[in-house]
């Protein structure tokens, strides 16, 4: 666990460069200062309120033929975490990248390619940023009917 990091998958991404991480390696921190969702988006949160992770993904060769299948992976993972949890009649995915409760945003995955990147058997490896809210009790304004796990 780390304190705060300007973005798990920043850091993923150095861990990765540097030779001390790769396929399967997370980091989880308790703030973020810069993280980031979708197309430059900002994700905010508040210090040591929710679930700020960051998995490297190595990609199969469906990964690479269809970038749509790890994007799948991830958000059906974090689907079966947030149901068990908030039970699976109000919880769904909108596809790719979200969590919702109801109608209302409770998280999000950002992946990204780790470019120059090769695991030990060259292939090619991910970022899977994860961000789920927990405690949340500020929620941005900027987010269409946020939620978080405690609401």
């Amino acid at each position: 666990m780390l304190a705060s990091v300007d973005s798990t998958n920043n850091y993923a991404t150095a861990q990765v460069r540097e030779g001390l991480a790769t396929h399967g390696s997370a980091f989880m921190t308790l703030e973020q200062t810069q993280g980031r969702g979708q197309r430059g988006k900002t994700w905010l949160t508040t210090p040591g309120e929710n679930i700020l992770l960051t998995i490297i993904m190595r990609a199969e060769p469906m990964d690479v033929i269809n970038p749509f299948v790890l994007s799948a992976k991830a958000a059906l993972g974090c689907y079966d975490f947030f149901k068990d949890w908030a039970g699976p009649d109000m919880t769904r995915i909108k596809w790719p990248n979200d969590l919702y409760w109801q109608d209302r945003k409770a998280g999000g995955i950002l992946i990204e390619s780790i470019s120059g990147s090769a695991g030990p058997d060259k292939s090619l490896l991910f970022d899977v940023g994860i961000g789920i809210n927990i405690n949340l009790n500020i929620l941005d304004q900027k987010v269409r009917n946020p939620v978080s796990l405690k609401q």
